[in-house]
């Protein structure tokens, strides 16, 4: 597949106009019991992409569920080639899906990875940013769904557009109704796959120089050369 393919295949996935509500009152049918508590009729769904405040769309990633959902990530939990003496199995496998979250967001999302505090190093990590990525750790006793939530509603009552990135059925059941899009962890590491392509394609190419004459056909150079001789 051409870049100009995949771009045309990424717009079509993510760009705006075409990004729809995976979940919603349909999906699991009028009468389930989420239908009731999270989609009151008189809400509106905010517009997806950037809203009138200049808040960008809000990208929530469910940070361990997409890790052991794609073996993109999952080779790398127990890896500690960058720090042998470290007792964190998941270093690596974090690190790898911070990078993806902001080659994946650019300027398009406010990315934000959520990751379950249970079972950490530390039970309070820091939430600091890296790459331009917000990181939140569940506090004690708080699952990241119950994070993942509350962002969503967040983002939903501020009038804000926002995508999840997660392959957890509780999660999609959860925040439906609330404007939300889904993106699986599948979608999302076929992109990732997708742009390390394209970075691949962009290092390999020659550096040519693009001049006048790159640009022309060679029919088109000797009809200029001719009409250059004419004048001389």
């Amino acid at each position: 597949m051409s870049k100009k393919s995949r771009k045309k295949a990424k717009a079509k996935r993510f760009g705006e106009g075409s990004a729809r509500a995976a979940v919603n009152v349909a999906t699991y049918g009028a009468g389930n019991a989420f239908a009731s508590a999270f989609a009151p009729a008189s809400v509106v769904d905010p517009a997806r992409g950037t809203n009138a405040r200049g808040q960008r769309e809000l990208l929530v990633v469910d940070g361990y569920n997409v890790i052991h959902a794609a073996p993109r990530y999952e080779h790398l939990i127990f890896d500690h080639s960058d720090d042998p003496y470290s007792s964190d199995v998941y270093d690596r496998a974090r690190t790898a899906l911070i990078a993806d979250v902001a080659a994946f967001a650019q300027r398009r999302y406010e990315p934000v990875i959520v990751f379950d505090g249970a079972g950490n190093v530390s039970a309070d990590r820091p939430n600091l940013p890296q790459a331009g990525v917000r990181i939140e750790f569940s506090p004690t006793g708080v699952s990241a769904d119950t994070v993942v939530q509350r962002l969503c509603t967040e983002a939903r009552e501020a009038g804000r557009a926002c995508s999840v990135v997660t392959s957890d059925g509780t999660i999609q059941a959860t925040v439906m109704g609330k404007g939300v899009t889904r993106i699986s962890a599948r979608m999302f590491v076929e992109e990732m796959r997708l742009f390390d392509a394209d970075v691949k394609e962009a290092e390999e190419a020659p550096q040519v120089k693009l001049t006048l004459g790159s640009r022309l056909s060679p029919d088109t150079l000797a009809k200029l050369e001719a009409l250059r001789n004419r004048m001389r």
